[in-house]
């Protein structure tokens, strides 16, 4: 027998080192137990407690006021079904893809822009937030229609409260009123609930008729979408900051999708926008029109934005405009909208 082993030792060896050279050959071998014991001993290395990752060990950059302060832990609620049962390791090679799908599907989150993970265990995470752009306050005395009447569409002080605003948050008589951002998504409202008075940094928008289903994402209603992107090509251009707008209204004809607008200054005076016909082409909606027609319409948009700033330094303020020059706040009279606006 040892006469057999030595000739396979001979053989094996031999022929190993012949092929591959010794050093190479010693290589092999000691990667192949290094192997053997990272296999015996990962387990126990893996499960110490330097680690293990724990949401203390989360650091998540930057998150705006308006997120929850359970911000974390609600993210790795969202982690695939499989991956919620395991505790979270920093030397686990899917940790990262498990935490990207979790963090991408909170409400508050645009995109992930970088996850890196630490020794020992931290976790440092880099977000795009939402943005909210808009209150969308659901009261009917506002949502009229024009094919009745354009006389009342600013009858919503004594029925909402002062600036719009409903003078019970969730009275049923008017819905609920929700924030949204730039692409119509309506936002946890969380922390709006806890401080009514932060629903006043953001224009309202009144007129609209529906409702949305319960919890977070897209409305499903268009005018919410194009309001949204109203507001918020009204807000790069610091019309509600430098004018003293607070207050969008938006009427449609029974059966358009497409809504025309109405601005509304702190003070009561109405300026009649038209139609808002430039929705930018996003990562979610494409546009119907050519680039070329996106940058005519845009234009279009631009050039009332220019002229509403015109209106306010001529008079000093838009409140400031008399009332023999009310046709001036008609920044849509060339459109063919087949009414006659009431500005005041």
């Amino acid at each position: 027998m040892p006469q057999f082993l030595k000739f396979l030792r001979y053989f094996f060896l031999g022929r190993a080192q012949r092929v591959f050279g010794a050093q190479t050959l010693t290589g092999l071998l000691l990667l192949g137990f290094g192997a053997s014991v990272w296999t015996s001993l990962r387990t126990d290395i893996c499960d110490q407690e330097i680690y293990l990752v724990k949401e203390s060990d989360f650091c998540v950059w930057n998150p705006p006021i308006w997120v929850s302060d359970r911000f974390i832990a609600e993210a790795l609620e969202l982690r695939a079904p499989e991956a919620r049962t395991e505790e979270l390791n920093s030397l686990d090679p899917n940790l990262v893809d498990n935490l990207l799908i979790a963090f991408e599907s909170h409400p508050w989150v645009e995109r992930v822009e970088s996850i890196e993970v630490g020794f020992p265990a931290r976790v440092d995470v880099k977000l795009k937030y939402k943005e909210p752009v808009a209150v969308i306050d659901p009261t009917p005395s506002v949502a009229i229609d024009l094919s009745d009447s354009t006389a009342a569409v600013f009858n919503d002080d004594e029925e909402s409260g002062q600036n719009g605003q409903n003078k019970e948050t969730g009275d049923a008589r008017f819905g609920e009123k929700y924030v949204v951002d730039a692409n119509g998504y309506r936002l946890p409202d969380e922390y709006f609930r806890k401080n009514p008075s932060a629903y006043r940094d953001f224009p309202i928008v009144l007129g609209i008729r529906s409702t949305p289903v319960s919890g977070f994402g897209q409305c499903g209603d268009p005018l919410v979408v194009e309001a949204a992107a109203f507001a918020s090509f009204l807000t790069e251009r610091n019309v509600f900051e430098k004018l003293e707008i607070n207050r969008i209204v938006v009427a449609k004809r029974k059966g358009e999708t497409k809504g025309v607008y109405w601005l509304k200054t702190v003070g009561g005076v109405a300026v009649y926008w038209g139609r808002f016909d430039a929705e930018p082409e996003t990562e979610n909606a494409s546009s119907e029109k050519t680039t070329d027609e996106r940058v005519e319409a845009l234009a279009v948009q631009e050039a009332k934005a220019r002229k509403l700033f015109q209106l306010a330094e001529k008079y000093s303020s838009l409140d400031g405009v008399p009332p023999e020059a009310f046709a001036e706040l008609n920044l849509a009279f060339e459109e063919n909208d087949g009414n006659e606006p009431s500005a005041q």
